[in-house]
C-alpha cells in the first residue's frame, strides 16, 4: 500500500476516528483531554521546535553512522516531493501522537497517576507501532534497526514528558514532525 494511503486514510480510520469517537461519545470527555487545545500554544510551539531540532541533529548523526560520511544534501525524493513529504509527516505525527500521547498516555496516567509508567506504556506501544514498517518495508537490520528502536524509544518517552508538561499535543507533534522529516530527508 502506498505510504500516502497509510497516512491519510488508514491511520485516520484506525487511530484518529476511534479515539475521537471513544473520547467524545463513550467517555463524554473533551478534546482537551487528549491534548487538542490551544492552551499553552506558543510555549508548546517553542518547546516543540527546540526539542525537534535536537531530534533532527540526532537524525543527522544516525545518517553519519549509517553512511559513514557527513552529507547534508537531502535525498533525491525531497527535490521531487518536498512539500508532500512535509504534509505526509504532519499527518503521521498527528495520528501517532493523538493515539500514543493524547489517548494512551493520558488514559494510563489518569488511571495510575504514575508518570514513568504512563510514559513507558505509551512509548512501548509507540515502538510496537513502528516494528512492521521498520522490518518489512524499510528492511532494517542490525545496528541501524537497533538505532531506530533506541531513537523511537527516546522520541516516545520525551514526547510523553513534553505532553505531560504542556497538556497539549503541539510540542510532541512538532518534535515528531522534525524527526519524520529528518528520516525522510537523510535516512
Amino acid at each position: 500500500m502506498p505510504e500516502w494511503v497509510d497516512e491519510f486514510i488508514s491511520k485516520p480510520i484506525v487511530f484518529v476516528l476511534p479515539v475521537l469517537w471513544y473520547v467524545l461519545k463513550k467517555e463524554k470527555d473533551t478534546l482537551e483531554s487528549i491534548g487538542l487545545t490551544l492552551k499553552n500554544f506558543f510555549p508548546s510551539v517553542y518547546i516543540g521546535l527546540g526539542f525537534g531540532m535536537v531530534f533532527a541533529v540526532e537524525g543527522l548523526l544516525a545518517h553519519i553512522i549509517k553512511y559513514q560520511k557527513f552529507d547534508v544534501t537531502p535525498i533525491t525524493a525531497f527535490q521531487q516531493y518536498g512539500f508532500f513529504l512535509l504534509i505526509l509527516s504532519v499527518a503521521t505525527a498527528f495520528s501517532e501522537e493523538l493515539l500514543c500521547r493524547g489517548f494512551i498516555f493520558s488514559r494510563v496516567y489518569r488511571k495510575t497517576n504514575n508518570l514513568p509508567l504512563a510514559a513507558l506504556v505509551s512509548t512501548i506501544l509507540f515502538l510496537l507501532l513502528h516494528v512492521p514498517i521498520l522490518v518489512t518495508v524499510n528492511k532494517l537490520t542490525g545496528t541501524t534497526l537497533a538505532l531506530y528502536f533506541v531513537t523511537d524509544f527516546v522520541l516516545g518517552f520525551a514526547n510523553s514528558i513534553l505532553y505531560y508538561n504542556t497538556k497539549s499535543l503541539v510540542a510532541p507533534i512538532l518534535v515528531h514532525l522534525f524527526w519524520n522529516m529528518t528520516v525522510s530527508l537523510y535516512l
